[in-house]
Parts: structure tokens; C-alpha cells; sequence
């Protein structure tokens, strides 16, 4: 039994600990949060406990006094609750989820699909809605099967003499934030005229998706050359279905992109009853993923509970946790099988590694671990971090997609990793 305390105690202690080194995590604000100081305190609490009931008399003397006092030993606790949630609205601290029922839920829109080629829009119903000018921009550049690209993913008449590029990948491969004709692909698109490079990246999606369109494209398309956009999300995204998300449109809000998951800090995705409305992304928040979590998130202790939950898991994301594994491992498969489906078709493959904001000063877990994973299996990589600026080359803080000066910096790296790789048939020139 002393054992048992003990441990209660040492764990006490590690959550208080983990608490106040949330500081240390790169990005985190400087000073304690709600979340810091409910772990500290009830890590202090949970240790003192532990260590107080290793005494065999003392957790006699406590069991004794609580059979003789369970009632007003529940009604304190009762009264306390309430009190603490008075003195924390009187505080002005907010609840996880906002008070009000949601009221405005979103519909999938006609123009999105998800099939055997991944997730696409659908050329006939986008080219109708663009018409009706509430959306613009990239969305409404699309080819007939339904992705970002002026040309179709067909054979063309002088297909076989030029050189041939797929890219795959996610929004930045997509090209968000970017000026029309100004996205690394579109920018490798006009330095190589004499060249076909077909865009086949989606947003929001992960190399699950990657795998499924170069499946459905390659046979036919033959590329020389299979370019992979990889973002440190994407270790996420392939914990989840291709299908995670449908597309929504709000007059107020425009596209949004509707997530039908959640992930635990286990790497577990859990499919959420009726997933996010516009209600709850105005409030900056996922919807509830049962009724209790709902409830919890209504009270303000609950939902210091619920914030102190999140800042572990995203602790515990920045550094070596389990669901960190969990995606590694994932990924690792994905990223084997395209390896070996590419080069099954005779193509070479090459991914552009991505890096968050935030990995350019102080790398989390995620990026070097990519560059580590990609070695190990072999896969040619292209890593401009060191030539990316936070404030010049990320959209932040509003938005953590690149800048057309971002999107500049990977094409220079990858238009001069094409022309050395067309006449010398290697990656070996293509490191900046």
C-alpha cells in the first residue's frame, strides 16, 4: 500500500512539474496560464496527499473521520465547487465552450468529394458556384478532375517528349495565401516552360491522401519526378481518414473546412457526433466530443480542467509522447509505400520538407524527425529551414501557411533541383 501512495505522490510531483516547464515548450506565452498554475497546484495537492497517506495510522484515523462525516464532508465539497465557480466568473474566466447551444450548422457543399483519387473538388459544381463570384481565388482554378491545376491530369499529344512532374502535398503545395502564379509550384510551373508539372495537392490533407491520388494519376501521367510537400501537420492528418473533413460555406465566412475527428494524446481518432459548425470555429474552439465533455466545458472549473487537459497533449505533441510515436510510426509506413509505389513506375521521388514557423528558431520534436525519418528510408529531401524568416516568409500570426516570399525561396531551391537532376539523373546538387 505504501507503494502505491508513493507513486501517487512522485506523479504529484511530475505533473506539477510538467506544469510549470510548459514555459519551457518552444512558442509558449511567458508567465503562468490557468492551465500552468491548476496543474501545479494539483500536482502539489495530489503529491502532498500521496506522501500524507503512506502513514498507516493517518489513513485510519482519515478513513474513520470520513465514515463518520461523508455528508458534510459532500456538502463542503458541494459548497466549495460552487463557490470556486462563483469566484471564478466574478474573475472573468471564460468556459471552454460557449453557454449558448449551437444553432448554425454547416452542410457539406456539392463541389467537394472524396473517392478512390483522395479528397477533390468537383469541376462541374465548382465551376457553377465560382459563377456566382462568392468564392474566388485558387478554389476556383481547377481542372476536370477536380484539383488545382490549369491543365487536366491526361495524356497530352507531345506528353512523351517533355519532362513530366507530379506534386503532392498539402495547402502549401496548394498554394494558400499565395498570389495567383505565385506558389513554388506555379513559380517551377513558368522557370520550366518545357516541362508538364501536374499539381495534385489538396489542403488540409496528409500523406494518406498523397498516396491514394499518385495511385490514381501516376499509371496513366508517368512522371519522371514525384514531388512530396510535407508539413509537420501531416503527422496528424495520417492519424485520421482521408475523409476527415468536408467542405462548408458560410456568405460570412466563406469555405470552411469542417473537421469530423478528433485525436487523443494517444494518437486515437475519435469520430465526433456532429462535428464543427460555424458556431463553435467562431469561438475558436473543436466541438465537444460526448455530452459529459460538453457538460464540463459549460462550468468554469471544468473547463480549467478541460485547458489543463490541452496544454499537456500539446506538451506532450511538442515532445516525444505517445501520439507523437504514434504518427511517426504511421507516417513512416505511408511514406515507405509511396516511396516504393514511385519508384515501381519508374519515377524518382524528392520531398520538400516544411517546417513550422516556429522550427526555425527553436525546432520542436516533429521536425527533426522528419528529416531523420526521411533518411533512414532513403528518400531525397530538400530542407531550406535555414533559409526561411518567420516574420517574412510565414503568414503569422493570423495564418502559418508561406508568403509569396516563402513560396520564392522553396521554388529557387527546387527549379535548381530540377534542372541538375534532368541533366545529371541524382538529388546530389539539390541541398541548398
Amino acid at each position: 500500500m505504501n507503494r502505491i501512495f508513493s507513486a501517487l505522490g512522485i506523479g504529484g510531483l511530475i505533473v506539477a512539474a510538467v506544469g510549470a516547464g510548459l514555459d519551457l515548450v518552444p512558442g509558449a506565452s511567458p508567465g503562468f496560464s490557468a492551465p500552468q498554475l491548476l496543474l501545479i497546484g494539483g500536482g502539489l495537492g495530489l503529491s502532498a496527499a500521496g506522501f500524507a497517506l503512506r502513514v498507516r495510522r493517518r489513513r485510519q484515523l482519515i478513513l474513520r473521520w470520513l465514515k463518520a462525516n461523508a455528508l458534510k464532508a459532500c456538502l463542503v465539497a458541494l459548497m466549495t465547487l460552487i463557490l470556486l465557480e462563483f469566484a471564478l466568473s466574478l474573475g472573468g474566466q471564460p468556459t471552454w465552450f460557449p453557454p449558448d447551444a449551437p444553432d448554425t450548422f454547416l452542410e457539406p457543399v456539392d463541389w467537394w468529394i472524396c473517392d478512390a483519387a483522395g479528397c477533390h473538388f468537383v469541376y462541374d459544381e465548382m465551376a457553377a458556384y465560382c459563377e456566382t463570384s462568392q468564392i474566388g481565388g485558387r478554389f476556383c482554378v481547377t481542372n476536370r478532375q477536380g484539383f488545382h491545376d490549369t491543365q487536366d491530369f491526361a495524356p497530352s499529344a507531345d506528353m512523351a517528349e517533355r519532362f513530366r512532374v507530379l506534386v503532392l502535398g498539402d495547402s502549401f503545395a496548394f498554394g494558400r495565401v499565395a498570389d495567383i502564379g505565385a506558389s513554388f509550384v506555379d513559380l517551377m510551373e513558368a522557370a520550366l516552360p518545357e516541362a508538364i508539372i501536374w499539381n495534385a495537392a489538396i489542403p488540409g490533407t496528409g500523406t494518406n491522401q498523397a498516396l491514394q491520388t499518385h495511385a490514381s494519376f501516376a499509371p496513366e501521367l508517368k512522371p519522371h519526378l514525384t514531388i512530396l510537400g510535407f508539413y509537420m501537420n501531416d503527422f496528424d492528418d495520417n492519424l485520421l481518414p482521408i475523409d476527415s473533413y468536408f467542405l462548408g460555406f458560410s456568405p460570412e465566412h466563406g469555405v470552411v473546412f469542417v473537421r469530423q475527428y478528433q485525436i487523443d494524446i494517444a494518437g486515437n481518432a475519435h469520430k465526433l457526433a456532429r462535428q464543427s459548425d460555424l458556431y463553435y470555429r467562431f469561438h475558436g474552439v473543436d466541438p465537444p466530443i460526448n455530452e459529459l465533455h460538453r457538460l464540463l466545458g459549460l462550468t468554469r472549473i471544468g473547463s480549467l480542467g478541460i485547458m489543463a487537459t490541452d496544454a499537456a497533449i500539446q506538451l506532450f505533441t511538442r515532445l516525444d509522447g505517445a501520439r507523437h510515436r504514434r504518427g511517426l510510426e504511421v507516417t513512416r509506413g505511408y511514406l515507405a509505400t509511396l516511396r516504393d509505389q514511385v519508384q515501381a513506375g519508374g519515377a524518382a521521388f524528392l520531398v520538400l520538407a516544411i517546417p513550422h514557423h516556429e522550427d526555425l528558431d527553436q525546432p520542436g520534436a516533429r521536425y527533426p524527425s522528419t528529416l531523420q525519418m526521411l533518411d533512414e528510408l532513403g528518400i531525397a529531401t530538400i530542407d531550406i529551414a535555414d533559409q526561411l524568416q518567420a516574420q517574412a516568409d510565414y503568414a503569422i500570426p493570423h495564418d502559418t501557411h508561406w508568403t509569396n516570399s516563402g513560396h520564392q525561396k522553396a521554388a529557387t531551391a527546387l527549379i535548381r533541383c530540377l534542372e541538375h537532376f534532368q541533366s545529371s539523373g541524382d538529388f546530389n546538387g539539390c541541398q541548398p
